[in-house]
């Protein structure tokens, strides 16, 4: 008993965590209007969570709705980025960007939701792919968290319709 008890001690202690506080961020919408398409959406935010919500419409070559906000975790040590989500059904990405430009490459976490269930998603820095206007490419770069200066979801992926993401919190963990 004894043995078990340290033993999961020692698990918790084996990361720190740090909650980002989403409402303290200045999130901005990117929507596929910025190419002529007509999709809307919008981020409302509450205590310490955030809805996504709107219509991704696939009207003059469009189809995504996103949102994200600068924020660096640089000197964090990140190893773990954790993600709490209430989905639709529909499949989502998490983007991270590690430089501060508006339009470019970001790294992609896509994952799929249930309607009205909640997802936690725990994700290390080889979990992301990177990705520039919908389409994977090589880097000799591999994704460090330190690094990261935005982060933000996106709905794509030819998904016509009404849309809503609940995102619960966003969390960073490093070892100690």
């Amino acid at each position: 008993m004894k043995s078990s008890l340290v033993t999961g001690l020692f698990v918790m202690a084996a990361h720190a965590h740090a909650n980002i506080n989403l409402t303290q961020l200045e999130w901005i919408v990117i929507n596929d209007s910025v190419m002529g398409g007509v999709s809307n959406s919008r981020v409302i935010v509450g205590d310490n969570n955030l809805t996504f919500k709107g219509n991704v419409s696939l009207a003059n070559n469009g189809g995504f709705a996103s949102f994200r906000a600068p924020i660096s975790f640089e000197n964090t040590n990140t190893d773990l980025l954790s993600f709490k989500v209430v989905g639709d059904g529909k499949q989502y990405q998490l983007r991270v960007r590690v430089d501060g430009y508006y339009d470019g490459p970001a790294f992609v976490y896509h994952f799929k939701t249930e309607a009205g269930k909640e997802h936690t998603f725990n994700l290390s820095e080889k979990d992301f792919v990177l990705m520039f206007r919908g389409r994977q490419f090589q880097s000799d770069y591999q994704l460090r968290f330190d690094d990261v200066r935005s982060v933000g979801f996106m709905i794509s992926a030819k998904q016509a319709g009404d849309f809503k993401l609940e995102v619960k919190h966003i969390t960073l963990a490093q070892k100690i």
